[in-house]
């Protein structure tokens, strides 16, 4: 088992940046959180965060691991000071791009078999079609 870390992340600007998550905590489901708190701001905190859901035994059971993860990209509006006093009003949220991936990995599978799902979820990523649907919101026809 892994110990929890730092996670560095590449964005996608032109020139790419590595971002690091810094883990927060585990929280009472059992869920890893990891933010990136170097825009100061924890309201507008890119947050990243895994959970991993053990098999089931018993009648009804499922013999699966399911495994979630989830990127938050929160973005902040913009304020200007508005008050007769001029003190900048405190950020707010104005919206937030999230993503999720979810893992169903039955008990009986092999190595290879996650490896192979592992990539092929990685590639699918990588598309050109998958990229024009996230990135210039188009359908394929």
């Amino acid at each position: 088992m892994p110990a929890i870390g730092n996670l560095v992340l590449a964005d996608g600007q032109a020139s790419p940046a590595n971002h690091t998550f810094a883990p927060v905590n585990i929280d009472k489901d059992g869920v890893i959180w990891w933010a990136d708190r170097s825009g100061g701001i924890p309201l507008g905190y890119p947050q990243v965060s895994a959970f991993i859901r053990q098999p089931v035994g018993g009648n009804g059971g499922t013999r699966t691991y399911r495994e979630t993860l989830k990127v938050k990209l929160p973005v902040l509006e913009v304020t200007s000071p508005s008050t007769g006093s001029g003190i900048q009003p405190a950020p707010t949220l104005s919206y937030e791009c999230a993503g999720t991936v979810e893992l169903i990995l039955p008990e009986r599978s092999l190595l290879q078999n996650r490896k192979d799902l592992r990539a092929y979820i990685r590639n699918l990523l990588a598309d050109a079609m998958v990229t024009a649907m996230v990135e210039n919101l188009e359908a394929p026809y």
